[in-house]
C-alpha cells in the first residue's frame, strides 16, 4: 500500500507535470493554472485511486468542477482515462453523492456542449463501467467519456500522452461553456463581475484574484443597453405604451396596456438562464406589482473584450412574474455598526 501511495500521490502526478507545458497549451486560456494531483487514501474510496489533471480555479477540489482523471478499476483489471465531474459534495463533515436530478442535468448539459466530440474514436466510450463495487457508482454517474487500458496491455508512454492530449480539447470546451455561465448552477460573467464589485465595497483593501470570465462594469453596461433595446421591441409587439425609467425608478420600464399599469424589469447576460441580480427596491416593487409585472431576460448576448457593439441574444419572458422566496440567495448583508 505504501508503494501504491507513492505511485498515486507522487510518481504519476509528476509524470503528468513533466508534460505540463504541452497539456496547459492544449487547454488554452484554461490551462494557465492547470496542475496534477493524486489521491488513494479516502477511506473506502481508496478502492478507486485516482490521478487528475485540472484547472485549479475551475475545479478547486475533486468534488467540484470538471477534470481529466485516471480512475484505477477496483478489481485491478486496469485504469481508465476519463473526462469527469466531481461526483460528491461536502455536507456537514462528510461526503454525499449528488442527486439523480443534478447528475442528469449535469450530464445532459455536457453532452450538449460536446456533441459528437468522441464519435470518431472507437476506443473511447461514453461513460465508464467500474464493476459492481458500490461506491464506484458515484464515479460512473459523473463520467462523460473514458478510454480503458487493461493491465495486460498498457500502451507505451507516447500513446498515453497522446490520449491525455486528446482529452484536453473537450475539457477546454466544458470550461469555456462554464465560463460563459451556461453550465447548470454556474455563474455568468456579469454576475462574477458584480460579485467583485460587492466585495470591493465590503473589503476595499482585500487582495482579490483577477480570475477568468469576469466582465468589467463598462461591458456590463453595454450588455444591459443591448437587452433594453430587445425588450423595447417586445413591448411594442405586445401593444404596450411604455417609458424608460431605469435612471430614476426601481424598474426599467413603466408600461400601460388598456387600463392596466405594468412594471417591467430587464436583465441581459452573455451566459444562459442561470441567475439575475435584484436590488432590494426591485424586489419590493415587483412583489407589490404582481400580477401586472414582467421579467425580461435576454441571454446569450455576444460581446468580447474590447468590443463596443453586443450582438445576438435570446429573449425569455416571465409574465406575470411571481418572485419566489426559495429562489432568492443573499449576496451580501449590510451590518450597521454602533460606535
Amino acid at each position: 500500500m505504501d508503494r501504491r501511495g507513492i505511485l498515486i500521490r507522487r510518481t504519476l502526478p509528476a509524470d503528468l507535470e513533466s508534460h505540463g507545458s504541452a497539456l496547459r497549451t492544449a487547454l488554452g486560456e484554461y490551462g494557465m493554472d492547470a496542475k496534477a494531483e493524486g489521491k488513494d487514501n479516502q477511506g473506502q474510496m481508496s478502492r478507486i485511486p485516482w490521478v487528475r489533471w485540472f484547472s485549479e480555479s475551475r475545479s478547486p477540489s475533486a468534488t467540484s468542477g470538471w477534470y481529466v482523471v485516471y480512475l484505477f478499476h477496483p478489481d485491478g483489471s486496469g485504469v481508465s482515462l476519463c473526462l469527469s465531474h466531481g461526483s460528491t459534495q461536502i455536507v456537514g463533515t462528510g461526503f454525499v453523492n449528488r442527486s439523480d436530478a443534478e447528475v442528469a442535468e449535469l450530464m445532459g448539459w455536457a453532452a450538449s456542449v460536446l456533441g459528437s466530440e468522441f464519435a470518431a474514436d472507437p476506443d473511447i466510450r461514453l461513460g465508464i463501467d467500474l464493476g459492481t463495487f458500490d461506491l464506484a457508482r458515484g464515479y460512473e454517474r459523473t463520467t462523460v467519456a473514458s478510454k480503458f487500458y487493461p493491465n495486460a496491455r498498457l500502451p507505451a508512454d507516447d500513446v498515453l500522452f497522446a490520449d491525455a492530449m486528446r482529452f484536453m480539447g473537450p475539457l477546454a470546451k466544458l470550461y469555456e461553456a462554464q465560463e460563459a455561465g451556461i453550465a447548470p448552477g454556474s455563474i455568468s460573467a456579469e454576475m462574477l463581475g458584480l460579485y467583485d464589485d460587492l466585495e470591493k465595497l465590503a473589503s476595499p483593501v482585500k487582495d482579490r484574484p483577477k480570475g477568468q470570465g469576469r466582465m468589467s462594469a463598462a461591458m456590463r453596461k453595454l450588455v444591459e443597453l443591448h437587452a433594453m433595446t430587445i425588450a423595447e421591441r417586445w413591448l411594442k409587439a405586445e401593444g404596450f405604451e411604455y417609458k424608460n425609467v431605469a435612471a430614476t425608478d426601481s424598474c426599467d420600464f413603466r408600461a400601460r396596456r388598456g387600463a392596466e399599469d405594468w412594471v417591467i424589469e430587464v436583465k441581459g447576460t452573455t451566459g444562459g438562464l442561470t441567475s439575475v441580480l435584484l436590488t432590494r427596491n426591485e424586489l419590493a416593487l415587483h412583489r407589490t406589482s404582481h400580477p401586472r409585472n414582467a421579467l425580461l431576460v435576454v441571454h446569450g448576448i455576444r460581446l468580447l473584450e474590447g468590443e463596443t457593439s453586443p450582438k445576438g441574444g435570446e429573449l425569455v419572458v416571465f409574465s406575470p412574474w411571481l418572485v419566489e422566496a426559495d429562489r432568492l440567495s443573499a449576496l451580501t448583508f449590510e451590518y450597521r455598526l454602533q460606535i
